[in-house]
């Protein structure tokens, strides 16, 4: 069972993400921890301060009622999913949020990402890339009107040069679901890839996980990592993209920064990000 914290801003794509929180955890027996950031108030000093003042309980209670209400109007059986809610205040939604990943001991933190596109996305951002961008936290982006589909295909790109301990965080993930881990790799002719497919076929019989699979994909030097992996994933049977990002090589140090949030921005199904420190 998982922990999942649900931050919201009662947009529409968080409550989009919220009802795939909802359904993922419907499926998995997990918990949702429903999370808002109040923002620094700053006194004006001719406003009354009870005017403009919210306390904590009714922001927690405004909170409650928004989840209930959004439950019926969307048919969900709030008791199917144990709930909790959590309040935080800071002027950074990013930073409040990684707060709340830590003092709620979630395990996976799931939001939505805003609809915008082009290169106003980019230029906005949103606080879900910042978060994935400046917070070591798993992050798993919902895409704005995505609708959840049981998890059964997971896609993950490796250039295969350390599989075995990547094999080592991704089959937890896909394991939860018993969905087929998907590992694909983009072969670019160099005189070590019919080696290091050799190696990874090896590495995935001897893994007690048996739903794991190699694809092998002609490389493109001309175009970016991030639009091979986004070209070449079936929306239509893939439902989850994981990114794992760390330093063990040369794919994982570029999926960073805008890479992974361009990832994140543009693909079609959920993608998870997982950071993993240094060894």
């Amino acid at each position: 069972m998982l922990n999942i914290l649900v931050p919201t801003d009662y947009s529409s794509d968080a409550k989009n993400a919220l009802k795939y929180a909802f359904q993922f955890a419907k499926q998995t027996g997990s918990k949702i921890i429903v999370h808002h950031t109040m923002p620094i108030t700053v006194p004006v000093s001719d406003i009354p301060f009870e005017n403009y003042y919210i306390s904590e309980e009714e922001e927690l209670n405004n909170l409650k009622d928004s989840v209930n209400n959004f439950c019926i109007q969307n048919e969900l059986k709030i008791s199917d999913v144990n709930i909790k809610y959590h309040i935080n205040s800071s002027d950074s939604i990013s930073e409040s949020i990684s707060k709340a990943y830590k003092s709620t001991n979630a395990d996976l933190i799931i939001m939505g990402t805003h609809g915008a596109s082009g290169f106003k996305k980019f230029i906005i951002g949103s606080n879900t890339s910042r978060l994935i961008a400046s917070y070591n936290v798993p992050v798993l982006a919902v895409p704005a009107n995505y609708v959840f589909e049981p998890i059964y295909h997971i896609v993950y790109a490796s250039d295969l040069k350390k599989l075995a301990s990547e094999l080592a965080f991704m089959v937890p993930v896909a394991s939860i679901f018993q969905a087929v881990l998907d590992v694909y790799y983009f072969d670019y002719a160099s005189p070590e890839s019919e080696k290091l497919m050799l190696q990874a076929e090896q590495v995935i019989r001897k893994n007690a996980y048996k739903n794991i699979k190699l694809t092998v994909i002609k490389g493109k030097l001309e175009q970016p990592i991030s639009e091979q992996i986004l070209n070449n994933i079936n929306s239509s049977n893939t439902q989850l993209i994981t990114l794992f990002r760390g330093t063990q090589s040369l794919l994982q140090k570029l999926l960073t920064g805008s890479t992974t949030q361009q990832i994140v921005m543009e693909s079609k199904v959920p993608v998870l990000v997982i950071k993993k420190s240094e060894d």
